[in-house]
């Protein structure tokens, strides 16, 4: 039987997240940490794949490409997880929670989710 810490991550989150490979840039008070790509996005935060490691709890932009001559789509975030899958790798999966995103966020995204299908 599995306790409320066992929990796997789909039935914690609040919105499905889906696989995608989405270019995206992560800034911290005005300075480029790192380019990235999502693993997976949903309406409400993504799984980016990067070299830089963050912190749990800081607060970062992420803007995430949304291809052609479009302006990217540019969301605050809370980074929520770390994940580093062997100390030899330099590159880190970043959990990242989406913070005060409105209505056209949520459609934006939506779009994205839309035009890259698992």
């Amino acid at each position: 039987m599995r306790g409320l810490s066992e929990m796997s991550d789909q039935e914690r989150r609040a919105h499905p997240r889906s696989p995608a490979s989405l270019a995206t840039r992560i800034w911290h008070e005005e300075r480029l940490l790192l380019s990235a790509r999502t693993l997976d996005i949903s309406l409400s935060g993504a799984l980016l794949h990067g070299s830089v490691r963050l912190d749990p709890g800081e607060i970062v932009r992420v803007e995430v490409s949304r291809g052609g001559l479009r302006n990217p789509l540019v969301l605050r975030a809370e980074v929520v997880r770390i994940e580093t899958p062997s100390p030899l790798l330099r590159r880190h999966g970043i959990a990242v929670r989406w913070l005060d995103a409105d209505v056209a966020d949520h459609a934006a995204l939506a779009s994205l989710l839309r035009a890259n299908p698992s």
